[in-house]
C-alpha cells in the first residue's frame, strides 16, 4: 500500500474563459544552459520563447535549482505504447473492435458496449480498466525526452474506470484520470473514478494510497485517504466520507447454466456490485452485474476456474471496498438423478482478502494475463 500526495488541476467550467496554455516545470540541474537544454530537448531546439517567458538574462548561465517554465508543445517526447491485456464484449478502440494484444496510443478513444470490459496495460505495469458502457480518451500517454518522465492522461468521458498505478521513482512522471469535473493526479495508488449519467457528478474512490482531488472554483486540494471516497461537482469537492465494508459472500451455488451467489446484506447499501474473473487482479472479466438486492444468478462456462469479488453501493453511487473470494473450479452441474448432489452447493471458497493490498500480476511476453488457479481450501502462497 503506497500513501502518496497528488497534485491535483480543477477542471474549467464550460462558461469560464479557455484555460491558459499548458505549462511544464523544468527544476535546473549543474552544467544545464539554455541553448543545450533547447538543442536537446525542445521542438525545433529554439529557446528564445523559453528566455522571454522565463526573463532569463544570460541563456547559458542558469540558477542551478530554479525552475524553468516550459510550454507544453515545445517538449520533445516518444510515445509510449499500453496494450489490451483483457476484454470481452463490444470494446472499441477508435471505432475498431479491439483484440487481445491491441495498441492504445496517445489520442486514441476506447469505448465499451452493454456488458463489456477492458483491461488496458502499460509498461511499467500500470493498467487502466473499463466496466461495461464506459468511455475514456488517452488525452497523453508519452515519456517526455528532458526528464524522462511518463506522462499519462486519461480523460473519462462516460461511466467508471479503476486504475492500478505502479509507484513511480522518477518525480517528473504522472499518472492522472480526469472527468470534466476533477483532475486525479497520483503516484502510485488503486482507485476508481466515475461519472453519473446526468454529468453533474464526479466519485472518487481510494483503495489503496491517498488522493488529492481538486474541483470547482475552490483551488483547495481535498486529501482523501484509503477506504474512503470524494463527491466532486460543479461548485467544488465535499469532505470524504468512508466507503462501504467488504460484503461477506454468504453461499456459491452452482447451477445449470452457472451460480448463485448470495451476499450478506450491508448497513447503507442500495445495491450490490458482482464480479466474476479468471486472474486475481480482475482485469479478464468473465461476468458482472449490479443489483439491488444482495445476490444474483451469473453465467459461467464449465469447469471455468473463477475469482468473485463483491462491493456494496452506497445511495451517493459510491462504490465501497471490495472483498475477494477464491472458490476455484466449478464444474458442470451434475445430471439430475440419485447421484446428484443435494441442492448443488460449492464448498464456501475462502476469502482472500477484504482490505486493498498491492498485487503481483504475472505477465507472459505477450502481455496478456497469466491466471493463477486456487483449489478450494488449497493455501494461498
Amino acid at each position: 500500500m503506497f500513501l502518496v500526495a497528488a497534485a491535483l488541476l480543477a477542471a474549467v467550467p464550460a462558461h469560464a474563459q479557455p484555460a491558459a496554455e499548458p505549462l511544464f516545470r523544468y527544476t535546473v540541474l549543474p552544467d544545464d544552459t539554455l541553448s543545450g537544454l533547447a538543442k536537446a530537448f525542445l521542438v525545433g531546439g529554439d529557446y528564445l520563447e523559453v528566455q522571454r517567458l522565463n526573463k532569463v538574462a544570460d541563456p547559458r548561465r542558469l540558477p542551478i535549482g530554479s525552475v524553468l517554465l516550459i510550454p507544453d508543445r515545445l517538449l520533445r517526447t516518444v510515445p509510449v505504447v499500453a496494450q489490451v491485456v483483457a476484454f470481452r464484449g463490444a470494446v472499441t478502440i477508435d471505432g475498431r473492435q479491439a483484440e487481445l494484444g491491441s495498441e492504445v496510443r496517445q489520442g486514441m478513444r476506447v469505448e465499451t458496449g452493454a456488458n463489456a470490459s477492458v483491461a488496458i496495460a502499460m509498461p511499467d505495469g500500470s493498467s487502466i480498466a473499463l466496466p461495461s458502457q464506459s468511455r475514456i480518451r488517452v488525452d497523453k500517454l508519452r515519456r517526455i525526452l528532458l526528464t524522462g518522465g511518463l506522462d499519462r492522461n486519461f480523460k473519462l468521458e462516460a461511466g467508471r474506470s479503476r486504475s492500478s498505478v505502479t509507484p513511480m521513482k522518477d518525480p517528473a512522471s504522472n499518472f492522472r484520470v480526469t472527468t470534466p469535473l476533477s483532475v486525479a493526479a497520483v503516484r502510485g495508488t488503486d482507485f476508481r473514478v466515475g461519472i453519473d449519467e446526468s454529468g453533474g457528478t464526479a466519485l472518487t474512490e481510494v483503495v489503496g494510497g491517498t488522493v488529492g482531488v481538486e474541483a470547482g472554483p475552490d483551488p483547495s486540494e481535498v486529501m482523501v485517504p484509503k477506504g474512503f471516497g470524494a463527491v466532486s461537482t460543479p461548485t467544488g469537492t465535499e469532505p470524504p466520507v468512508a466507503l462501504l465494508p467488504p460484503p461477506l459472500l454468504l453461499q456459491l451455488e452452482r447451477t445449470d447454466s452457472g451460480v448463485n451467489i448470495l451476499v450478506k446484506p450491508v448497513e447503507g447499501a442500495k445495491a450490490y456490485r458482482i464480479q466474476l474473473a479468471s486472474d486475481v487482479a480482475f482485469l479478464n472479466i468473465i461476468e458482472e452485474t449490479q443489483t439491488d438486492t444482495p445476490g444474483a444468478s451469473l453465467t459461467l462456462p464449465p469447469n471455468a476456474t473463477f475469482f468473485v469479488r463483491l462491493t456494496a453501493v452506497a445511495a451517493s453511487g459510491m462504490e465501497g471496498l471490495p472483498g475477494t473470494y477464491a472458490p476455484g473450479l466449478r464444474r458442470a452441474a451434475p445430471a439430475p438423478g440419485p447421484a446428484a448432489d443435494a441442492g448443488g452447493e460449492i464448498p464456501l471458497p475462502f476469502q482472500l482478502w477484504s482490505e486493498p493490498r498491492p498485487l503481483r500480476i504475472s505477465m507472459t511476453g505477450h502481455g496478456h494475463i497469466q491466471p493463477r488457479s486456487f483449489a478450494v481450501q488449497a493455501p494461498l502462497r
